[in-house]
């Protein structure tokens, strides 16, 4: 469980999704306390390249300790100053896009493992999830912020300590009660409250996002995930309604519309590799889609999203 091996003082967005994305790490659970999470100058697009955002197939819990910045998160830009908590989820697409000279972050990646194995035993934690999904990043208050760096602290002692019988078993638990925490400090920061326990209709929805997050490119029909589910897809349709106001096809077309954005505008993939990337029969197909959910078509849309537009 050792940290990411750090020629220079700097650990960039990339060296942590090469690290965390590949299969062969070992490591489960890794803290940067203190650590400048940042763009190195090794990493800055020359001219006329772009810097693409990064999709890492981890949770990342961090709190910003110095300075300021913008990231994005799925398309969506959010303002980053002292004492935000930055939470992004697997899958989550992340740019760095604007930081001060003195940004620094204390960050906690998990890996896929530990989320698939560890996260979903706590009871409360899949509605908590989904809330998190539309609010990535809380400003905390002073107290709020020393709490978490607390967590943080006593997670990496754990994880350089050392090794003992139940290392493993603390380390979990000490992970599920940082979620806890944050479940507390969410629900505070939050204008509607979510539910302490967990009701069955939630678990079905948030259990139906995870589930369209990782299978929408090749899944775009709603009786596919209630059978994955088991139940009917009149039921799902009713749940996913009932609890986000969107149907559930609408969830899944906004996978594949987010998706597409993203292909189009940070890649250079052609129209054709892209329809053929996200599982459409053809060019045409996929163009027909993205026009009518988006009002234009691929071409018009990369032209427009281009550098200098």
């Amino acid at each position: 469980m050792d940290q990411i091996p750090r020629p220079t003082d700097f650990v960039s967005m990339q060296e942590i999704a090469k690290y965390v994305n590949n299969e062969s790490s070992t490591e489960e659970i890794i803290v940067f306390d203190q650590g400048i999470v940042r763009e190195n100058e090794k990493f800055f697009p020359i001219k006329n390249e772009k810097l693409l955002p990064i999709r890492i197939d981890a949770l990342i819990i961090s709190l910003c300790t110095a300075g300021s910045g913008k990231i994005s998160i799925d398309l969506r830009e959010y303002e980053l100053k002292r004492n935000s908590l930055i939470m992004i989820q697997p899958k989550n697409y992340i740019y760095l896009s604007k930081y001060s000279k003195d940004f620094k972050c204390s960050v906690l990646i998990c890996s896929k493992h530990v989320v698939e194995n560890v996260l979903p035993k706590l009871t409360d934690i899949l509605p908590f999830l989904l809330q998190n999904r539309t609010l990535p990043v809380t400003q905390l208050s002073e107290e709020e912020a020393t709490g978490i760096r607390h967590f943080y602290e006593f997670i990496k002692s754990k994880l350089h300590g050392p090794r003992t019988r139940f290392e493993k078993q603390k380390i979990n638990s000490l992970l599920q009660a940082i979620f806890y925490e944050l479940m507390d400090i969410k629900e505070a920061h939050s204008s509607k409250v979510v539910e302490s326990s967990r009701t069955r209709k939630e678990e079905i929805m948030a259990k139906f996002i995870i589930a369209v997050s990782e299978e929408f490119r090749t899944e775009r029909q709603v009786a596919y995930y209630a059978q994955k589910l088991c139940i009917s897809p009149k039921h799902l349709s009713s749940v996913v309604k009932e609890i986000s106001g969107r149907t559930a096809g609408e969830w899944i077309e906004n996978y594949v519309v987010m998706e597409s954005k993203i292909l189009l505008k940070t890649t250079d993939m052609t129209i054709q590799e892209i329809a053929v990337y996200l599982n459409f029969a053809n060019q045409s197909f996929f163009g027909k889609y993205f026009k009518q959910h988006t009002g234009c078509s691929p071409t018009s849309y990369r032209k427009k999203t281009s550098p200098g537009k």
